[in-house]
């Protein structure tokens, strides 16, 4: 069952440019989220773990370090190509589920790339964000069909998310994510797609 409510959250001062800011809060089996009006917020997100309950996935992590690693030497040096899943097996991975920190840029830059030498196919991942999230499908499990009733096994795709730095409103070390009145908004994530 999916319930949408909407309630006042406050009033914006005359400086602030007036105006209510609303709260709109979406609930259903498995996710709560709580969404402000005023910049489209998140302000709360649940979703259900393996137990079945409620828990926070996006805010209030007071255990992370808010660490920025260097990955020379490590499993998660991906710097040069590699072949994923012998890199996977040379390091002792479970596989990627990781924010990696980008060198801090508002300009259009590579971020990744993915080759396949059987097919000659490419995709590269051009960005201004100042992160981008890896995972290597560790929840697949063999049960999703695809095309042609293909089955996907563990580690048979990936994503490549760009995105801030996960945690980064309660960092200030980190890169800033809040928005302001006034501010704008401005990331573009580019796909290339080539075949060689």
């Amino acid at each position: 069952m999916t319930e949408v409510k909407r309630e006042v959250f406050g009033q914006m001062s005359q400086e602030e440019g007036g105006g209510v800011v609303e709260k709109f809060i979406l609930k259903s089996d498995s996710v709560k989220v709580e969404i402000l009006s005023l910049g489209c917020i998140i302000s709360a997100l649940e979703m259900k773990g393996r137990d079945g309950e409620f828990s926070d996935v996006v805010l209030g992590f007071d255990t992370l370090e808010g660490e920025v690693a260097a990955v020379q030497g490590t499993g998660f040096d991906l710097r040069q190509p590699v072949l994923l899943g012998k890199h996977l097996q040379k390091f002792r991975l479970d596989g990627f589920d990781h924010n990696f920190c980008l060198q801090q840029a508002e300009a259009r830059r590579l971020v990744a790339r993915a080759h396949h030498p059987p097919t000659g196919r490419t995709m590269e991942v051009h960005s201004t964000q100042p992160g981008i999230q890896f995972y290597t499908g560790n929840n697949l499990d063999g049960s999703l069909k695809g095309k042609g009733a293909v089955t996907y096994p563990r580690h048979s795709a990936f994503c490549l998310e760009t995105q801030n730095w996960p945690d980064a409103v309660n960092k200030p070390h980190f890169p800033n994510t809040i928005l302001r009145p006034d501010e704008e908004y401005n990331h573009t994530t580019w796909l290339v797609f080539s075949a060689a």
